[in-house]
């Protein structure tokens, strides 16, 4: 309130010298000028999900939990950037695991999808395997997903697909699955990777009219399948 703010302008005015006062906030412009201009600012950004993985990593090792490497880029990226999240999270995936911290439990934690099973679809697709894609979804049904949430897993690691066939150096490993990202940049035509990233767009802004969002969602892979750019209809497709 405006009342709280002058009464903390006449103390940050009138300090006795031995106080420093730490104001920490996410939203700064909320703060008086009169305020602020008394303030020194440091802007805290927010930690990579390595940067995170890292430190889970050390903290781990230090107390002899086991724990699988894959868990952790889970929980680095939950945290969001917060180390203090992760940390959190972390202690949740050591009770939740019985002692040890493993993707499988860490996914039933935070109930995420198997970020694996998204490098499958695409592998079924590269390959022009209408079964394998179906297969690929029936396992993806077994956990439940949104399945518009799926078509944004898919629309991020393409993403990352199209970075890498422009700037291989430019891929970085924040979701721990680097290589995988690399070796589709490798086999996938660059038109094709444009043509998927539009049809998942398109996909996410129709699901809600199919009348099953797992129906919709199948819907857009065969109309992958069935679709081809111009350009590439010709190219042969390179195994992974």
């Amino acid at each position: 309130s405006s009342h709280s703010f002058n009464a903390l302008l006449k103390t940050l005015e009138e300090p006795p010298p031995y106080v420093k006062f730490i104001l920490a906030t996410t939203d700064p412009q909320k703060l008086p000028a009169t305020i602020l201009s008394r303030c020194l600012q440091f802007s805290l950004k927010n930690m990579t999900p390595e940067r995170v993985v890292e430190h889970l990593t050390h903290v781990l090792g230090v107390e002899n939990v086991p724990f699988e490497d894959d868990a952790l880029w889970l929980l680095g990226r939950a945290a969001d950037g917060s180390m203090r999240d992760a940390m959190s999270l972390t202690d949740q995936a050591i009770a939740f695991g019985e002692g040890k911290v493993m993707a499988a439990d860490v996914r039933a934690m935070l109930g995420t999808l198997d970020h694996g099973q998204v490098f499958d679809v695409l592998t079924a697709l590269l390959e022009g395997d209408a079964r394998g894609v179906l297969e690929a979804v029936r396992h993806l049904a077994e956990q439940g997903p949104d399945w518009s949430g799926v078509l944004s897993e898919m629309l991020n690691v393409l993403h990352r697909v199209a970075i890498a066939q422009a700037l291989p150096e430019g891929v970085d490993n924040g979701h721990g699955d680097r290589d995988r990202v690399l070796a589709l940049a490798q086999a996938l035509p660059a038109e094709d990777v444009q043509f998927y990233y539009q049809m998942c767009l398109i996909g996410r802004r129709d699901l809600p009219l199919a009348p099953d969002p797992r129906g919709g969602f199948e819907m857009v892979l065969l109309r992958m399948l069935a679709f081809r750019p111009a350009d590439s209809e010709d190219a042969p497709r390179q195994p992974l």
